[in-house]
């Protein structure tokens, strides 16, 4: 057994003393992630079959300006809030909101849809948030540029089960019940992100750092992310590609999302092939994390196998110029998530272990939640007047 337990680090490129913290963290990440999966999925459908998915648009420009005003909370609060604890402290407490969510799915509130939408999407980043938080925390650069890959992979596994899962579960419990295997999920999470950071919150800082912190203002707080972004050229670049990435991302999900509404129009069906698209997507992006991205990175560099989704993108609205057929959509959005999932997104996770530990939860908030939001905010903008 530990001749396999040694074989399998070497596999992974995991170091002995390793093991527990790498197990725990792709357990989060897993958790996190197949939890994520169900419910969004469930949300998904819901919306389309019950409000309408021709209202996408303004709710994208309703994230964008919501997932902003989160992203300021987020980055103040990380100013003020040991982030340890803040991490351990999130998921309990999405948790308790996703339970709250679906017993409001029993009322015939009309509301309720797009309100669970935008609450799902928040959601999605403050998981992000946490989730590569805690691989910041517990890895220093050297680890993360062996382990980030790894990790990734943990999170889109859990993506491929709880895609794979949604059909088999959807025909057993029904689609708004997925809302409470999200939260059980959640409240697995917790407990590794507990057992994870146990011993590794500081001691309360000295009394004079306590009170030069405390002239800090609210806004002041809620600028150090921005000011750091704003000095660093790196940060500058990143910050300007997130808001063009946000607009193609979206320019692409309406007319899938329209297209899938349109020949799984039965709520449970709709669900149900969402969840094995976005599993078998997933499932391709987990293989390319295991076995290709490390190498990837190695004979590119980081930052080209990022800067290959714009090809991506050139090929895939190419093909959409001359036929929006369902079969052209469907190829274009599996090569989208598969790439993305698969290798850009840890190696766009990896570049902010530039940024030093003490800003970089503020940086990661400041542009998940300011340039890509702005990107989201003008993607609705451009799909309303293109649908006119």
């Amino acid at each position: 057994m530990s001749s396999l337990i040694s074989r399998i680090r070497t596999t992974l490129n995991i170091r002995a003393d390793e093991s527990r913290m790498v197990a725990l963290v792709i357990g989060v990440m897993l958790l996190t992630s197949a939890g994520f999966t169900l419910g969004s999925t469930g949300v998904e459908a819901l919306f389309f079959a019950r409000f309408g998915v021709e209202y996408l648009p303004y709710m994208y420009m309703g994230l964008g300006a919501l997932s902003f005003l989160t992203s300021l909370g987020i980055t103040a609060l990380l100013g003020r809030v040991r982030r340890e604890s803040l991490y351990i402290f999130i998921p309990i407490a999405i948790a308790m909101l996703t339970v709250i969510a679906w017993m409001l799915l029993f009322s015939k509130l009309n509301f309720v849809y797009p309100v669970l939408w935008l609450g799902k999407e928040v959601i999605n980043s403050l998981i992000s948030l946490v989730v590569w938080g805690i691989a910041g925390t517990v890895c220093d650069t050297r680890q993360s540029k062996r382990l980030f890959p790894l990790f990734n992979a943990g999170r889109i596994l859990g993506a491929v089960l709880g895609g794979l899962g949604t059909g088999l579960l959807v025909n057993r419990i029904g689609t708004q019940n997925l809302l409470l295997v999200w939260a059980g999920m959640l409240i697995l999470a917790f407990a590794f992100t507990r057992a994870l950071l146990q011993g590794r919150i500081p001691a309360e800082p000295a009394k004079p750092s306590r009170r030069k912190q405390k002239q800090l203002t609210l806004i002041q707080e809620m600028q150090q992310g921005y000011q750091f972004v704003r000095g660093s050229p790196l940060m500058r670049w990143i910050s300007i590609a997130a808001i063009l990435f946000s607009v193609l991302y979206f320019s692409i999900a309406l007319p899938f999302s329209k297209s899938a509404t349109a020949q799984y129009p039965d709520e449970n069906a709709l669900a149900g092939f969402l969840g094995l698209f976005n599993g078998l997507s997933t499932a391709a992006a987990f293989l390319a994390s295991i076995f290709v991205a490390n190498r990837l990175y190695a004979r590119l560099g980081i930052m080209n196998a990022i800067l290959a989704l714009p090809i991506i993108y050139l090929i895939g609205f190419g093909g959409l110029a001359l036929t929006d057929t369902f079969a052209v959509i469907l190829a274009f959005r599996f090569i989208q998530m598969f790439w993305l999932s698969g290798i850009a997104d840890s190696a766009y996770q990896a570049m902010f272990n530039a940024v030093p530990h003490a800003r970089r939860d503020q940086v990661r908030a400041f542009i998940g939640g300011v340039p890509e939001q702005a990107g989201t905010f003008l993607a609705g903008i451009i799909l309303i007047i293109g649908e006119q």
